[in-house]
Order: C-alpha cells, then structure tokens, then sequence
C-alpha cells in the first residue's frame, strides 16, 4: 500500500514526465514554425508519437535516478506512461540500440536503467 508521500512522489514524477512531453510538442510546433520561416519545410521532419515517448522514457528515468532510484521497473513506466507493456519494450529495444537504457532482470522483474549516454542526452534535453 503506497504511503502519502510515496503518493506525492509519484503525482510529482507524473508532472515531470507530463512536463516532458509537452515541451517536446511545443518544440516541434517551434521547429515547425522555424522550418517555414527558413524555406526548407521539405526537408523538416516532425516528431512522431514514439519519439514524444521516448523522451518520456528518457525523462522518467532521468527523474527516477536523481531521487536515488536508478532501476524502475517496466510496468511502473508503463503506468506512469499510460502505454501497453508491448509497446514500452518496442520503444526500450529502440532505445537499447541506441545505448540509451539498459533492460535487464532485478529480483525476478524487468527493469530499466538509463546507460551514461542516455543520462547524457537527458541532461541536454532538460538544458534546452
């Protein structure tokens, strides 16, 4: 049974990685604007929903680790993400690959932890 604070924890780390998100989607709306602006709109590429994700991924994990918590488990992002699990370990194998997270086996559950890297890019994501 989850205590007040582990509530409040929980509902803070929510508001972050809603946060995430929505500076995500504001940056693609300013990098829309700045690509009709310069003339290259053909060349621009927007964000699709799986890279709002994973910077929300990204973000979550980075969130976890500055509270001392550098392992969460699979179906806590899930549920904090609102995503199926199938589509978290897609987005975990995409980000895998890139040496951005790590998924491994913690007392008999999947977790997942950020790599350096990916603690790298969280960092210079929350910079900019």
């Amino acid at each position: 049974m989850l205590r007040e604070s582990d509530d409040l924890e929980l509902q803070a780390l929510n508001w972050q990685t809603m946060d995430l998100q929505t500076v995500a989607l504001q940056a693609i709306d300013v990098q829309e604007d700045a690509a009709v602006q310069d003339g290259f709109i053909a060349d621009y590429v927007p964000l699709d929903q799986s890279t709002v994700l994973m910077l929300g991924i990204l973000e979550l994990l980075h969130a976890e680790h500055e509270e001392g918590r550098p392992h969460v488990s699979l179906a806590v992002i899930c549920k904090r993400l609102g995503i199926r699990m199938s589509t978290l370990q897609r987005l975990m194998t995409a980000l895998s690959e890139q040496a951005l997270v790590e998924v491994f086996t913690q007392k008999e559950r999947l977790v997942a932890a950020l790599t350096a890297g990916g603690e790298e890019v969280s960092l210079a994501l929350q910079a900019a």
